[in-house]
């Protein structure tokens, strides 16, 4: 009995330890996003950290960048700007949040509530927000409207998630502030819909950072010159098609976009390749890739679109009359903003990648256009000097100027989401997704959360894991229960994602059917590629109160997507053959022998 005790008292105390432990070895980001085991959030150690954000949060309610808090203190002061960038403020509103749902401390709740009025204040009238509030005031990118680095979707998410009032979020604040939430978020939607680069009639996609005055695109530091991104615009359609019921402006916004962006990629069958060049130093250059494709980081406006955007930005840089100098074999050469800009812009290079150099040192490359990403010879600029044409290895590995970021979105994210818009039929049905973005509960679980009351349960005590584009691990061989509101019936379930492995898997069961190993396949990964498809199964009648599925041979990363019928519509399928296209009736029950009772209207089959 007292060895056991003493292995007990051991067991105690290598745990408590193990948490100090492990907390201190991650990131703070992890450990905002939930990568702690639940308990740990209402601990003696997690209450410190909490205790220290308080001490931390600055007098306009938010936090600032780029701290490990549960290492350090901020010593910028209280008096400091909030600040949004980086996903600061929303990283420490999530930890707040997690330590109050343990804990009840008011203190806790009265410090998230603080930085969520500071969201509320921040929030532009047309919508959006910028780095750091208050503002500067000074003409300074960072109070434009923010995309970059998930500036806008950082907040509209945790937005969502307080007026959901689920997981974490729950009862966090009252009513009438999870209302302001709802529509704060709507604002920023109306904002997202109106900063979508107008392309000389076609619309086109974002810039980093837009006038919250005219919604233009804006120049941001001296290298981030006023363009479309290929890299914001990517993250920001990966969240856009999370949206549950999006409004058909929405779509249209997204639809022009994914079409923008295929049709103005750098290059086909390529990509970013690190490597060490000849000097010694680690470089990136871009190397052929099959399937693969390149898009720059910042793509230049073209036509009247181009001249109207390109004139204001010089127009800015001529009023601030700013010089730069640079001094080189015993000569200093001095620059005027505005004409390192002008004469090195070239109107002709329309929807061509650009670049610039951002380097205190050589302060006369700022807003100067370059146009070739691998390196080209030097040329004499008007003054004299001598001046780059391209980036050097050091800018090229230092900053992502070209990437992949828009594929995914292209070929897996927005077929899948295409699919899921056309199968809602309109009003006939109302779809819940089941994805990283509408999870709502506490990573490090077994029982998954999500938006609208849906949770999912496994008889193995399965921990919650992320995959690729939204998607989340279901491994193979385990029984899932999806577990329903008390309101919901199910139509159908579409199993939309990849096989996380290298030989193929399968739906094995739905719903108490079985199903064979050919049946709805999952292809083998190939190496870093996987294969999505999207696999719909209708349920013989609707479901109410729970279901199960479960996976053979290897684990899948998916997002599920259920279709509740609204009744006001029967179910539909295209007429390609008279004699072999099956009909359903409104429960989903296959009609063998409908008689009389089918009428066709555009092209499709209905029971009346």
């Amino acid at each position: 009995m007292k060895r056991t005790l003493l292995l007990l008292a051991f067991a105690v105390a290598f745990l408590a330890d193990g948490y100090a432990q492990t907390a201190s070895s991650m990131k703070w980001s992890e450990i905002c996003s939930g990568k702690m085991s639940a308990d740990w959030y209402g601990s003696e150690e997690a209450q410190q950290i909490a205790d220290r954000l308080l001490n931390n949060q600055k007098n306009s309610g938010g936090w600032m960048k780029n701290i490990e808090f549960h290492k350090e203190d901020d010593s910028s002061g209280k008096s400091e700007h909030s600040c949004l960038d980086n996903a600061a403020t929303t990283m420490e509103m999530r930890f707040l949040a997690k330590v109050y749902q343990k804990t009840k401390a008011a203190k806790y709740q009265e410090s998230f509530q603080k930085a969520l009025n500071m969201i509320f204040t921040a929030e532009k009238s047309v919508g959006g927000w910028s780095q750091y509030w208050p503002l500067s005031g000074n003409g300074s990118y960072q109070d434009y409207i923010t995309f970059n680095d998930d500036l806008m979707t950082n907040v509209m998410k945790i937005l969502k998630d307080i007026y959901t009032n689920k997981g974490d979020f729950a009862d966090i604040v009252d009513e009438t502030n999870r209302t302001k939430c709802q529509a704060s978020f709507d604002k920023a939607i109306e904002c997202i819909i109106n900063c979508q680069v107008d392309d000389n009639g076609t619309k086109a996609a974002w810039c980093a950072q837009h006038d919250p005055n005219d919604f233009l695109p804006m120049e941001g530091r001296p290298h981030e010159l006023p363009s479309i991104s290929g890299y914001e615009s990517a993250n920001l359609l990966s969240y856009l098609m999370t949206i549950e019921n999006p409004s058909e402006a929405l779509q249209n916004t997204i639809h022009t976009a994914v079409a923008w962006l295929d049709a103005h990629k750098y290059k086909d069958n390529a990509a970013v390749e690190n490597f060490t060049n000849a000097n010694g130093e680690s470089d990136r250059h871009i190397v052929e890739k099959s399937g693969s494709a390149v898009w720059g980081r910042f793509i230049q406006l073209g036509g009247e679109t181009g001249n109207a955007n390109y004139q204001k930005f010089f127009n800015k840089l001529n009023n601030r009359n700013k010089s730069r100098s640079y001094s080189t074999g015993g000569k200093t050469y001095t620059y005027k903003e505005y004409e390192i800009a002008t004469n090195s812009y070239n109107a002709e290079k329309a929807y061509q990648p650009i670049f610039a150099i951002y380097d205190d040192q050589l302060q006369h490359l700022y807003y100067r256009f370059l146009y070739s990403f691998e390196d080209a010879p030097e040329t004499t600029d008007w003054k004299g000097c001598t001046v780059p044409t391209s980036l050097n290895a050091l800018r090229r590995t230092k900053y992502q100027f070209m990437g992949s970021w828009p594929l995914n979105v292209i070929k897996n994210e927005y077929p899948a989401w295409k699919q899921r818009m056309e199968s809602q039929g309109g009003d006939d049905y109302t779809t819940y997704v089941l994805s990283t973005e509408t999870n709502t509960g506490d990573n490090s679980s077994s029982e998954y959360h999500f938006d609208n009351g849906i949770t999912i349960t496994n008889a193995n005590n399965k921990g919650y894991g992320a995959g690729k584009s939204n998607t989340i691990k279901y491994s193979a061989g385990v029984d899932y229960t999806v577990t329903l509101p008390a309101n919901m019936k199910i139509s159908k379930v579409s199993f939309y994602g990849y096989d996380n492995y290298d030989s193929n898997a399968y739906i094995n069961s739905f719903n108490g059917t079985q199903y064979g190993t050919t049946d709805y396949v999952f292809p083998a990964k190939n190496g870093d590629d996987m294969t999505y498809v999207t696999h719909t199964l209708t349920a013989a009648s609707p479901i109410s109160g729970s279901f199960t599925f479960s996976l053979g041979k290897k684990q899948c990363c998916l997002i599920l997507t259920l279709y509740q019928n609204n009744g006001n519509t029967a179910i539909t399928l295209p007429v390609s053959n008279e004699q072999q296209t099956p009909i359903y009736n409104l429960q989903g029950v296959r009609v063998t022998n409908p008689g009389q009772g089918i009428y066709i209207q555009n092209g499709k089959k209905y029971i009346k």
